[in-house]
């Protein structure tokens, strides 16, 4: 338990919550802390299938950064707290296990940064998105980089030029988001996608995220060539064999037949 975040495992979901409600979620040091701990501590726990990030607000789900924390600090200050906004939103993009963002409220600035971080994006229709740093004359930065790749080059220039908040259609319609629910059934949706995931193999997840990391950062060449040699160890893996056995004899493979549920992970060396 963090003093800014709330953790915990439920239904194979590693659980962190952000919980400064009091200040919309804002993003400051101890935060940014206490998320890569999290991160750490989920990669770690066999019983962790996927992670699942979530607010203890139902007005934000993040504010972005905590102008108290960075309002005094000095230019090399401020590039301190870039570079750790970005350890901690690529432990999120790196992580063996897909991360979910649960969103209800407004999601700004870092805030943004860190759900467009996460691998599925799942909002509540009272949700809002934007990038407000310009109207406080400072540029967006850090992840926010990612954005033309989740909603173009055109939709990035809107967001990060005129400060202007998108709704959760319009996020939808434009790429950012995976589904938009009504606040009531956000913890149902946030489930769906959980056993989605779970059911699926985790070093096949492992092997496809680390892919569609290269895929964001290499060239294209060298991201094919990544790709290629990497399957070759999913070859190796007993899910791998499952996967393949099932389709040639045509049914569902064991994790399937368990109704979506995924069973405990092998032992170590028992592949």
């Amino acid at each position: 338990m963090g003093v800014t975040t709330r953790c915990g495992i439920e239904d194979g979901a590693f659980r962190i919550t952000l919980a400064r409600p009091e200040v919309l979620n804002a993003i400051d040091a101890r935060m940014l802390t206490e998320i890569r701990a999290a991160v750490a501590e989920a990669e770690r726990d066999p019983r962790a299938r996927v992670i699942v990030v979530g607010s203890a607000s139902d007005r934000a789900f993040s504010a972005g950064i905590d102008i108290a924390y960075v309002k005094d600090l000095t230019g090399f200050e401020a590039r301190e707290v870039g570079r750790e906004l970005h350890r901690t939103f690529l432990a999120l993009r790196t992580s063996e296990k897909p991360v979910i963002a649960a969103i209800d409220g407004l999601c700004l600035g870092a805030g943004l940064e860190l759900a467009v971080s996460c691998d599925v994006c799942i909002a509540t229709d009272r949700s809002r998105f934007g990038l407000p740093n310009i109207n406080r004359g400072i540029p967006a930065i850090v992840e926010a980089a990612i954005l033309p790749a989740a909603i173009g080059i055109q939709g990035a220039r809107e967001m990060a030029l005129t400060g202007e908040f998108w709704d959760a259609a319009k996020a939808e319609r434009r790429g950012l988001l995976h589904a938009v629910v009504p606040a009531e059934a956000l913890a149902a949706e946030v489930d769906l996608w959980r056993a989605r995931l779970a059911a699926k193999s985790p070093q096949a997840l492992a092997t496809q995220k680390e892919i569609i990391h290269k895929w964001m950062t290499t060239d294209l060449e060298a991201a094919i060539d990544f790709s290629i040699n990497t399957v070759v160890l999913n070859f190796a893996t007993r899910d791998q064999r499952e996967g393949m056995a099932s389709f040639l004899e045509k049914r569902p493979t064991a994790r399937e037949g368990s109704g979506g549920r995924a069973g405990p992970p092998p032992e170590p060396g028992r592949e």
